[in-house]
């Protein structure tokens, strides 16, 4: 009974957090204002998230795995990983486009350090999940692509009005990025993958992912 207690209240610290940032962003939100949030005291928090940047990282790993879910749809099921890995990239980024909220907690993400971190990990821990990882090489390039990709796009997306970019684009230049240079795969299988991807993508409702992004705090 406790423990359903305690798990119940971690969502609702959660889900108060999520909805902090979606209005205000990071740099705006204190734990003081999440304990008020929450009807908690600010120690009681704390036991819990010692510090903002914890209830962060479990945001962008909450967040991240409810795209990497939608990855399971019919559409993109019988896909190859990169194509995949284009449509989690673009799908992460086109929300943040589409919703002000969302964009302050995409902002968020990338000016954490410990988030880009954590994206970078989800990514290389859902490479191995997809059961590729072992084909591709040197893990330490891996894991200098992963990182490389993941900060170098991020500072597209925040800068994408200034370079006239969008999620498509910037999602195609990470993930054409990290598939010649880290793993020196031929140009024809890339632009084979990003045309599958983009194929997919027309027939998915993103409405779908925004509905499951909404209710991945609920209890």
């Amino acid at each position: 009974m406790a423990r359903q207690k305690n798990l119940a209240r971690r969502h609702e610290i959660l889900r108060n957090t999520f909805m902090l940032l979606k209005k205000r962003g990071m740099e705006n939100v204190s734990l003081q204002m999440i304990a008020d949030k929450s009807g908690i005291s600010k120690s009681l928090l704390q036991s819990y998230y010692p510090h903002k940047n914890l209830l962060i990282t479990e945001i962008v790993t909450n967040f991240m795995t409810a795209v990497l879910k939608s990855l399971n749809a019919t559409d993109f099921k019988n896909l190859n990983t990169y194509s995949k890995m284009k449509i989690f990239i673009y799908l992460i980024l086109e929300q943040g486009i589409q919703d002000e909220g969302v964009e302050r907690v995409v902002k968020s993400i990338l000016s954490d350090g410990d988030s880009l971190d954590r994206w970078s990990q989800i990514l290389d821990d859902w490479l191995k999940h997809e059961g590729v990882k072992h084909d591709l090489g040197n893990d330490r390039q891996v894991q200098i692509g992963l990182n490389f990709i993941v900060t170098a796009g991020g500072g597209l997306y925040v800068k994408r009005t200034e370079f006239d970019l969008d999620a498509d684009q910037i999602s195609d230049i990470m993930v054409k990025t990290f598939m010649s240079t880290f793993l020196s795969i031929d140009e024809s299988k890339i632009s084979q993958t990003l045309a599958e991807a983009k194929s997919a993508l027309q027939k998915y409702e993103l409405s779908t992912l925004t509905q499951a992004i909404n209710k991945m705090f609920d209890n």
